[in-house]
């Protein structure tokens, strides 16, 4: 007889048809090939041993984006400590064991009769709507790079060079030697040992593989949040409003192009699998969970250490609502099973908080501590309310109430969680705090002649008394306003939900029709959000660079030796960093040429060498008419070779070195010029 296929074992033919297909086809293709098993194969073999049953597939697919991403990090962190090198063959086949491993573990799992819930019509729903915006989303980012020569602003410019580094090494890139006299560099880089890998096993170039992985993890959040809302809410209608606040109506994630914050949306798409794990660990359900955990934990702290602040944050308001009325015994064994799960965090990735502490935490407390400038964590109030922000600040009001109303631990956690972040931001507000505890305890102390409850109300006041907390620099209001985006959708989907629901009580018209008009809305929804956002996705003003630079950038890979070095133009930035103004900016990390202005993660280096690159940058800054010799010995002081211009951007302009002697016009196109000296 011949064997018979189920439905999910034809499915599973086909998109390995169509994967082999597209990879065959180009980069782009195997880029896709490559993201789908880099992002969900190393979580998928992990969480199919947990034990059953098994969640919903969206909440499954959350955990494994989590899990993934984080033991991608972990292994190049532990081949660094073991002082070995990731190779090409060793590369591909690595990924062809995953490969097959996946393909095998999916073949058994799809075999298997699937037993249907009974809210499976329901999931599958929520399901199939989620896909759909998923897929709207991933549309609306890809239309959102078009024209784009480059990655946008600051950062991207050091995340570029990070990721050349762990390509051309195998390695994570601790050092960063020859391009830049910085060693043992304190920088999250698992962002980057990710996109070191999809880069070398699609074959793309490097600002097309920035662009596109960027766009896509960005369309990503569309999922899991639908997973972690589902998660929380446990109604499957939460899934696909989740998903549209973040992927079509939200400014942001979307609006993370315009900086380049590829580290900070790569460490906020981890913290829905994290909370995931983390609730099915309160609820008991093995240790399996919590060993997800630990893992994903210990990833986040290689992608952005920021970002784990704040999911140590969403932990603890998820663990404070879920004690509420539990008893001693399982509270104090939830209470070691969670002790367990950081310090095993903690263990993995020793290494990395080692060098943390060594590079970063004490060097900061040495210059007086972890205080920072109180000015750098100003609210930005356009930032806050953004459009369509208010909107969604009172949806997310009414759901939070609405919640709060059923007594939802979701809608708790959520606000907690919320709370926690604004406090972590703004550690002053823990004197009010303080006083309203103090003066309630010192009242109910009075009401009840307890003695101790009034000593210890009494102690709080006093505590009020001793100054306000300083603001810490690893937490500013910005980054906090930023990533709101999450909270927000998880409460708007929770309210929308439980509306929903509500609809099936009205009677039976009610209940037939609300299924479609409710797809209606979303869809409108959808439309209205995409329009209302797109036009302010990308800031015009944070763009670099422009089309004729990357020609430029590719002839001087082609036509100037490894050690030229480059005069580009320079504006102010950080106090201890200053950035590029143009395509020039880019020469380090896609021609591997020195730069006069480094890339920002050059302030990683040692403070003589800071203060002179920064010296460098400010000559450039402050050139006007009339100070032409200060450029002329920079550039003899530094041994300029080439100068890099651009008509319109930038002090240094192609009047003030064309005709001169000493200096020869070697490429001029679209406005890019460049220079050579001495010839």
């Amino acid at each position: 007889m011949p064997m018979s296929l189920s439905t999910g074992r034809r499915l599973l033919i086909a998109v390995v048809l169509a994967a082999a297909a597209a990879a065959l086809a180009g980069p782009v293709g195997r880029l896709s090939v490559a993201m789908t098993l880099v992002l969900f194969a190393p979580g998928y073999l992990a969480e199919r041993h947990l034990p059953t049953p098994r969640l919903p597939l969206l909440t499954r697919l959350t955990v494994w984006i989590g899990l993934s991403l984080g033991a991608v990090a972990l292994v190049y962190q532990w081949c660094w400590v073991a002082g070995l090198a990731i190779g090409p063959t060793a590369l591909w086949l690595s990924t062809g064991l995953v490969a097959l491993a996946t393909l095998s573990a999916a073949w058994r799992d799809l075999g298997q009769p699937v037993v249907g819930g009974p809210d499976d019509g329901a999931q599958r729903w929520a399901g199939t709507l989620t896909g759909a915006i998923l897929l709207a989303t991933l549309a609306l980012r890809l239309a959102e790079i078009e024209g784009l020569a480059l990655p946008p602003w600051v950062d991207s410019v050091q995340h570029a060079l990070l990721v050349r580094i762990a390509a051309e090494t195998g390695a994570a890139p601790i050092s960063l030697m020859p391009y830049l006299p910085v060693n043992m560099l304190p920088y999250h880089w698992g962002y980057h040992v990710v996109m070191a890998t999809l880069l070398r096993l699609s074959g793309l170039g490097l600002p097309e593989l920035m662009l596109l992985t960027g766009q896509m993890l960005n369309a990503l959040h569309a999922l899991t949040i639908a997973g972690l809302a589902l998660a929380l809410w446990r109604r499957p209608a939460a899934a696909p409003v989740a998903a549209l606040v973040v992927g079509l109506v939200s400014l942001m994630p979307a609006y993370y192009l315009s900086w380049g914050r590829y580290t900070q949306l790569t460490g906020l798409l981890m913290l829905p699998g994290l909370a995931i794990a983390w609730q099915q660990g309160l609820a008991g359900r093995g240790r399996g969970w919590w060993a997800v955990a630990a893992l994903t934990l210990a990833g986040l702290s290689l992608i952005h250490f920021r970002v784990l602040l704040l999911g140590a944050a969403l932990l603890a308001a998820m663990s404070l609502t879920w004690a509420v009325g539990q008893n001693w015994t399982t509270l104090s064994g939830r209470l070691r099973a969670a002790v367990t799960t950081t310090v095993a965090a903690a263990a993995l990735t020793a290494p990395w908080l080692a060098l943390l502490v060594a590079r970063t935490l004490l060097p900061a407390v040495a210059d007086g501590g972890l205080a920072g400038d109180g000015s750098y964590n100003a609210l930005s109030d356009a930032l806050l309310w953004v459009t369509p922000n208010r909107l969604l600040a009172a949806l997310a009001l009414a759901g939070a109430w609405a919640g709060l109303r059923r007594r939802a631990t979701a809608a708790a956690s959520v606000l907690l969680w919320m709370a926690l972040m604004a406090l972590m931001a703004n550690p002053w507000l823990i004197t009010y705090l303080l006083v309203a505890v103090g003066v309630v305890l010192l009242a109910a102390a009075l009401l009840q002649r307890r003695l101790a409850l009034s000593v210890f109300g009494g102690a709080l006041l006093l505590g009020t008394t001793m100054g306000t907390p300083p603001y810490l620099w690893l937490i500013t209001n910005d980054s906090v306003v930023i990533s709101l985006f999450l909270p927000l959708a998880v409460l708007i989907s929770g309210g929308a939900a439980m509306l929903y629901a509500r609809l099936a009580t009205l009677g039976p018209i009610v209940a037939r029709y609300r299924a479609p008009v409710a797809v209606v809305l979303l869809a409108a929804a959808g439309l209205w959000g995409a329009q209302a956002t797109r036009a302010n996705v990308l800031n015009q003003t944070t763009v670099l660079a422009s089309p004729a630079d990357l020609p430029a950038i590719t002839w001087v890979a082609d036509h100037t030796p490894p050690e030229a070095r480059f005069l580009i133009n320079a504006a102010p930035w950080l106090p201890a960093a200053r950035r590029g103004v143009d395509g020039g900016w880019w020469l380090m990390p896609l021609a591997g040429r020195w730069t006069s202005t480094p890339p920002v993660v050059s302030a990683y280096g040692s403070p003589a060498y800071v203060q002179h690159v920064n010296a460098v940058g400010d000559t450039v800054i402050g050139y006007v008419p009339g100070r032409e010799q200060a450029i002329f010995d920079l550039i003899v002081a530094e041994r300029i070779t080439h100068i890099y211009v651009v008509e319109g951007k930038g002090p240094l302009q192609r009047d003030l070195f064309a005709g001169r002697p000493g200096f020869t016009q070697i490429y001029a196109q679209d406005g890019v010029t460049i220079f050579a000296v001495g010839t």
